[in-house]
């Protein structure tokens, strides 16, 4: 029998409504066309990409020109704008993750090793702090590092991110199983909702998650969630990447203890710093 924190489905499960149902959450849905392949959107981007009248597309844009987010470019074009940067160099001074994860692992201060802070937004696992080379040498390989700051990964590949999913509500995994069934069947976690639980149920029991290959040929991953001391809410996940050859199962106890124990160090100085706030 699988543990009550994956009950079944009700005979009845609807997802929620869209964060874009309003106008605000429409006009802040534009930021998703940036990206690294897209630094700049066009209003015939927009118009394309979310059907609005060439109208509204403009008066969104301007809304957010006038907050800040974005900033007109050359060529009719925009970019992200300046208050961007205002609420990166914030959240480095004022996030609690962000500061007791910095803290802690620089008191660590294992120089060979590549640490990982990770927290979620959506269905996405965003990579908010690193410590550690950004090459790895193994058996005369040079292997990048491809997780760092700043960059989003799908909720189901990558052990940072597989250290997060078992320990959403069980309310936020079903719908997020409604929403990705197929990315989820194609990640090798099951091709159903009993097989899903039952991968889940297995990760949460171990403790932690590991993966091999699937972010960056050649290298793995051993990650566990970050839970606050007091109600164990889940605040974010911490991974160590490793080579995936030298991943042998000893190591990998031994770097999920580890991790485990830094974890909770994370997660008491997550609420010393939410309190002096």
């Amino acid at each position: 029998m699988l543990p009550q924190f994956f009950p079944p489905f009700a005979d009845a499960v609807s997802l929620p409504e869209s964060p874009a149902s309003s106008s605000l959450g429409k006009a802040l849905e534009l930021l998703d066309l940036f990206s690294l392949t897209s630094p700049l959107v066009r209003i015939d981007d927009v118009i394309a990409r979310f059907g609005f009248p060439r109208s509204t597309a403009y008066r969104y844009l301007k809304e957010l020109c006038d907050a800040g987010l974005l900033a007109p470019a050359s060529g009719g074009a925009y970019s992200l704008g300046p208050r961007v940067i205002e609420f990166e160099r914030l959240l480095e001074l004022t996030d609690p993750l962000y500061r007791a994860g910095q803290q802690v692992l620089q008191e660590i201060g294992d120089p060979g090793a590549v640490y990982l802070l990770h927290n979620l937004y959506r269905d996405k696992v965003l990579c908010i702090y690193k410590q550690g080379p950004d090459v790895i040498e193994y058996e005369g390989r040079r292997i990048t590092v491809r997780r760092a700051r700043g960059l989003p990964f799908p909720l189901f590949q990558g052990a940072g991110s597989l250290a997060l999913l078992p320990w959403l509500s069980p309310h936020r995994i079903r719908q997020t199983y409604l929403r990705n069934a197929a990315e989820i069947a194609s990640s090798g976690l099951g091709d159903d909702w009993e097989a899903f639980r039952r991968v889940l149920a297995a990760i949460r029991r171990k403790g932690y998650s590991t993966s091999q290959g699937t972010i960056t040929p050649f290298l793995g991953g051993i990650a566990v969630p970050v839970l606050l001391p007091e109600d164990r809410k889940l605040v974010g996940s911490l991974a160590w990447t490793v080579a995936a050859g030298a991943m042998t199962e000893e190591r990998v106890e031994s770097c999920a203890e580890h991790l485990t124990r830094a974890a909770q160090a994370i997660a008491r100085e997550y609420v010393k710093v939410a309190a002096d706030m």
